[in-house]
């Protein structure tokens, strides 16, 4: 299914249960001549189980919300299944009611339903943890950008004014580790991998081609010089980290634009989520009002609700 496309639409006949295999969608409902969206669904999970457990039309539309690959079950082999397996059953009679509660919920609160919607257009149905800021919470003290650039040798990999905001929602420009990353599509050295954890990370084999630059859609890479090269000039940081130019090594020459190339080599950098520190994202850490959270797009419900 492509992005937008339906899935199956509110009114139309059971045809079966779907499992979402990869991409994710999102459930609406027509309400007062609109739509609103009810809720998210990632892959791993299902849709379409409450028009069969009732035996009644769709209840409300299902749309992808990125491409989205989807197994459908059809109605007759489910009602199969499910008349031999009670324990099955009863696993589906529990998601039905709790799914018609959570969306009975955002259906009388639709200030939520636009917040994840909000969330979708933004492209974050692809992520897998987005970093998000709360501005009623945030004081622009820029904390977050600062730790980053410190534990990253200089160069922070978030912008936190850049994106765009719903109401108090402020989505910053920061990697959200796709699911399926289109920085990965166009690597000649394939330096981009996924960490058991599911960190997007860019590794030491980077040649600063800069395809994956020009093939992120949300503008979250850049090219930066290395940090040997970068000017830092700190005796401490040279004896403690062997990060800097060593004392007496004069600063190498950087390329002006149109003028001449220098010698400073630049290298792709994007957020790796501090994979390689047990405390977490740092920019999470350093926020003193705890405005900046990290999420993924299983907990926007639960989020759009009010519960961090």
């Amino acid at each position: 299914f492509k992005n937008g496309e339906a899935l199956f639409n509110e009114g139309d006949k059971a045809d079966g249960l779907y499992l979402i295999r990869k991409g994710s969608v999102m459930v609406s409902r027509a309400i007062g001549g609109r739509d609103v969206v009810l809720s998210y669904v990632s892959a791993g999970n299902y849709v379409g189980e409450m028009a069969l457990m009732r035996d009644a039309p769709r209840s409300a539309t299902v749309r992808a919300a990125v491409p989205t690959e989807a197994i459908v079950l059809t109605t007759s082999n489910v009602t199969e299944v499910l008349a031999s397996n009670t324990s099955m059953r009863a696993d589906l009679d529990d998601q039905y009611m709790a799914r018609l509660q959570a969306n009975e919920a955002m259906a009388s609160n639709q200030k939520s339903g636009n917040l994840i919607s909000f969330l979708l257009q933004q492209g974050v149905g692809e992520a897998t943890d987005v970093l998000l800021i709360d501005e009623s919470l945030c004081i622009r003290c820029d904390n977050c950008e600062k730790a980053c650039a410190d534990t990253h040798f200089g160069t922070s990999r978030l912008d936190r004014e850049a994106g765009p905001t719903f109401d108090n929602l402020h989505v910053p420009t920061s990697c959200r580790h796709c699911e399926h990353p289109h920085c990965m599509k166009d690597c000649p050295p394939d330096a981009i991998h996924r960490s058991a954890g599911g960190e997007v990370y860019i590794s030491d084999a980077c040649i600063g081609c800069g395809n994956c630059e020009k093939n992120c859609p949300y503008g979250v890479i850049q090219m930066a010089p290395l940090a040997e090269q970068r000017g830092i000039n700190s005796l401490w940081a040279w004896l403690l980290t062997g990060v800097g130019r060593e004392p007496g090594v004069s600063a190498p020459k950087v390329a002006v634009a149109g003028k001449d190339k220098g010698n400073v080599v630049k290298k792709a950098v994007k957020c790796d989520m501090c994979k390689d520190l047990k405390s977490g994202p740092a920019c999470v850490r350093a926020c003193p009002t705890g405005a900046a959270l990290r999420i993924s797009p299983e907990k926007f419900l639960d989020y759009a609700g009010g519960n961090r």
